[in-house]
């Protein structure tokens, strides 16, 4: 969450609230949402995931990060230490985009903090980006793209998000994810190829969602969580999460939709009910002039 006051010329830092922990290289559909809620589990508790972005109320961080991404991908201006300080200060961990698209930046920024490969079979990885991900930046429906213009023309907040996604299908090197397979995992498997050459390999572990519990909690050096067996009452090893499927990632896409089209829906009314107060004051002083040009 963004301070409510920040520097302006980057002459006063913001002081980080939390040590930057753990920084997981982690495309979205690798498992990224899983991982996040495990993370929570073992005492990660604020680790950025982008849905904190999407769902973040004033949509104060998505200006930032556009920024942070053309300063990256485009060479223009500078996001500096002071920068993801701010940005980042109280957090302990980041995972998913937009995080991933720095996590060589990142380690560097950060050199305490442990690094986490979170891997997932590359065609596995686009397949499902295919069907989510993908899907909702190029909708294919009528009515879906007519409800994005609506709220487009509307909501301030959809015209930056708009501006966002812009600056990560650049930074992904603008390929059509549907027709140009081998660029999507090119570009993934280059992105992390990238964070592996910025880190020492003592310092970072090759892991997966299907690996479970045992090396992850070994690389970051805390206990596997137990929960007590509703049966026997005995401790046993948590099950590990596994959340955000297709239906559920499909579901919360939905929710994001209405919430938008009641932004847009509340900014309309308010438009016309202060229409409406004008058309009324204007008549109301109108119909007072008349009284008053017609009085002797």
């Amino acid at each position: 969450m963004l301070p409510k006051r920040y520097p302006i010329d980057g002459t006063e830092g913001y002081p980080r609230t939390t040590p930057m922990k753990l920084i997981v290289c982690g495309f979205p559909r690798t498992g990224t949402m899983s991982t996040h809620a495990a993370l929570q589990m073992l005492g990660f508790n604020r680790t950025h995931h982008m849905i904190h972005v999407v769902t973040e109320p004033e949509g104060a961080e998505m200006p930032e990060w556009t920024r942070a991404l053309r300063a990256k991908y485009r060479g223009e201006g500078t996001f500096t230490k002071l920068d993801w300080d701010r940005l980042l200060g109280d957090c302990q961990g980041c995972i998913d985009y937009p995080s991933a698209l720095f996590a060589a930046d990142l380690v560097r920024l950060y050199p305490e903090a442990k690094v986490v490969m979170l891997n997932r079979d590359p065609d596995a990885w686009y397949e499902s980006v295919s069907a989510t991900v993908a899907a909702i930046r190029d909708p294919p429906s009528l009515l879906r793209r007519a409800k994005r213009l609506y709220c487009w023309l509307l909501c301030a907040r959809l015209r930056g998000q708009a501006a966002f996604w812009q600056e990560v299908h650049f930074a992904e090197g603008g390929y059509d994810h549907f027709t140009e397979k081998d660029k999507a995992i090119g570009f993934m498997r280059a992105s992390y190829d990238e964070c592996r050459a910025a880190v020492a390999a003592d310092r970072r572990i090759e892991w997966k969602v299907q690996d479970g519990w045992e090396p992850l909690c070994k690389h970051l050096g805390v206990e596997v969580p137990k929960v007590r067996d509703a049966k026997t009452g005995e401790l046993v090893t948590a099950p590990f999460p596994r959340i955000n499927d297709r239906a559920a990632f499909q579901q919360n896409v939905e929710i994001g939709v209405a919430r938008m089209m009641a932004e847009a829906n509340e900014v309309l009314f308010g438009l016309l009910g202060r229409g409406l107060a004008m058309a009324g004051l204007g008549y109301g002083a109108y119909m007072a002039w008349k009284f008053v040009a017609a009085r002797p």
